[in-house]
């Protein structure tokens, strides 16, 4: 399998583990990259898309978008970017990430908060150090190293993260 379908089956994954976990029931509509849910009144609202974008500016002027893997929009243009990427031997992925993570930082402060989630499940792919120091733009840097990512007790550490992110903005 192509690494991009790992890195959507991961976010199918997480998508449907964060709408049990933080999602308002009965608001789950698409799949896939159109996959979005409404997120819990009791949490403060918001909305949680699969590859959601945002925009920044480069000193030219010029407008790029980011499309990031799981955007959580929250009241007040507030927003919890969350990057997947699976195994990796690339440097070039997570130096891409990071280089629109800067930008996105700079132009919106903390107003945002990013969350860069590294899968290893085997003894190949960068360095989870490597991929830590190269991903420095992003608030959070969760390494989960397993052989078993459909293990949902893996995910409970970052899914705790990603709740009480949204509590607190």
């Amino acid at each position: 399998m192509a690494a991009e379908k790992y890195e959507e089956s991961l976010r199918e994954l997480l998508v449907s583990v964060l709408y049990a976990r933080v999602g308002e029931e009965g608001t789950m509509m698409g799949e896939g990259k159109t996959a979005r849910f409404e997120i819990k009144k009791s949490l403060g609202g918001g909305t949680c898309k699969a590859e959601g974008s945002l925009d920044y500016v480069l000193p030219s002027g010029r407008t790029l978008s980011h499309k990031n893997d799981i955007l959580i929009s929250l009241p007040g243009k507030r927003y919890l970017a969350i990057e997947l990427k699976w195994v990796s031997n690339v440097t070039d992925q997570f130096k891409a990430r990071a280089y629109d993570m800067l930008h996105l930082k700079q132009a919106m402060g903390n107003k945002l908060c990013s969350i860069m989630v590294y899968l290893k499940t085997g003894g190949g792919g960068l360095s989870t150090d490597l991929a830590k120091e190269i991903s420095y733009p992003f608030d959070v840097f969760f390494a989960l190293e397993h052989r078993e990512p459909q293990n949902p007790a893996i995910w409970v550490p970052l899914l705790d993260r990603i709740e009480a992110e949204i509590a607190e903005r």
